[in-house]
């Protein structure tokens, strides 16, 4: 018999939690933006860079942002607890480095078996239907063809941080301002739209196409927020209270960086805005992640991890319902690809706006929650070296 452990009883950080269920309630509302209204932006280091001429569209999008450096920072900071958690529960370190690097594993194969092919069913069901928005040039998710997108470079991270998992403090920190730094120095410029660069510098470094495969989430920048994220856990499980107090000071110090870099116009942009307006000032690059982006999005999710912490929402039933889709993250993540993409290739393939869009999200977000609390329930009732304890 396996005894049943309740959520309140695991041994987690609820504040963690709270935070992981926002960012995957968020992230959702660009998905059904994509799946279902079938308009999407693009933030690219050269080619397609959308423009808006409203606040909606691109709030809409601007808040989305936040996600993606998100999840690495928790996917670093969780392998980091994890590894302090299992080694006082008597875990030898080879065995923790396993099961990362199992989890990693894991990440991959759900990549590319269950992720991509959910948004290549949901964009090809629109294609030739749905008008195209402005910039809506996202190679690879409209041709059969191997994307990597950000569970691949997710599941990657992780497979490298358990080889890494012994490693010193300052050699992490010396590779997340190695990975970052490298990727605001050698991105090339927008000119270099139509140069051809070999598949490892395409993979690791730039988005693009190569070789017949698609770099969404290049390896080595997103590798980097997950070494700061391996820094964050570490430094929560030496001394919580001390690190929460020092957060809103190291995320703040984050995001005034990125304002200063952003108003200079230079390095760290990628890309410098295109006029004086506050959106333009706002509209960072993603593909690659720009050093301007990273530290705003990075250091916005510091902030609002401390504000959880100090609000302790998961007390309240709003809260609660969060803190259940942060438990089962990758469970709510595909199951919620799968049921946008399928409601767009039925319901709406020609697209629609941002009205229904939130209307489709909100209400998807019901059986999203009953899915994910009954899985988040039977994944706790696993032992820990289980497989489904993963998701």
């Amino acid at each position: 018999m396996i005894e049943r452990v309740s959520p309140a009883s695991t041994d987690r950080l609820g504040s963690i939690d709270v935070l992981r269920g926002t960012l995957m309630v968020v992230m959702a509302v660009d998905h059904v933006g994509l799946l279902v209204g079938r308009f999407h932006s693009q933030e690219m280091w050269a080619g397609a860079w959308s423009r808006y001429d409203s606040a909606l569209p691109f709030l809409t999008r601007f808040i989305t942002h936040f996600c993606a450096p998100g999840f690495f920072l928790l996917m670093g900071a969780g392998v980091s607890l994890l590894a302090s958690a299992r080694a006082r529960q008597g875990w030898t370190p080879s065995q923790v480095a396993r099961q990362v690097m199992t989890r990693g594993l894991v990440l991959v194969l759900v990549s590319t078996f269950l992720e991509v092919p959910a948004a290549l069913i949901g964009v090809i069901s629109g294609r030739g239907v749905a008008p195209p928005s402005p910039g809506f040039v996202i190679p690879g998710l409209d041709q059969p063809r191997w994307v990597l997108m950000v569970l691949f470079a997710l599941g990657v991270s992780m497979m490298v941080s358990a080889l890494l998992l012994r490693a010193r403090s300052w050699l992490w920190a010396a590779l997340a301002a190695a990975a970052l730094l490298a990727t605001a120095l050698t991105t090339p410029g927008p000119g270099h739209f139509e140069t051809q660069y070999g598949f490892a510098r395409s993979v690791l470094m730039v988005s693009r196409w190569s070789h017949g495969v698609w770099s969404q989430y290049p390896l080595i920048p997103w590798f980097g927020v997950g070494a700061l994220g391996v820094l964050l856990g570490r430094a929560i499980a030496a001394d919580k209270v001390r690190t929460y107090r020092a957060l809103p000071w190291v995320g703040g110090g984050m995001v005034a960086a990125a304002l200063v870099l952003r108003a200079a116009g230079g390095f760290g942009n990628l890309r410098a805005p295109r006029d004086g307006s506050w959106i333009e000032f706002l509209n960072f690059i993603k593909y690659p992640p720009a050093l301007v982006f990273t530290l705003f999005m990075v250091g916005g999710n510091l902030i609002v991890l401390t504000v959880i912490d100090r609000l302790r929402p998961w007390t309240t039933p709003a809260g609660r319902v969060l803190q259940v889709f942060g438990q089962a993250p990758l469970a709510f993540y595909v199951a919620h690809l799968w049921l946008f993409a399928i409601l767009g290739a039925i319901w709406f393939r020609a697209g629609t706006g941002h009205a229904v869009v939130y209307l489709v999200w909100v209400v998807g977000l019901v059986p999203l929650y009953f899915f994910t609390q009954w899985f988040r329930d039977f994944k706790l009732a696993r032992p820990p070296q289980s497989i489904w304890r993963m998701f």
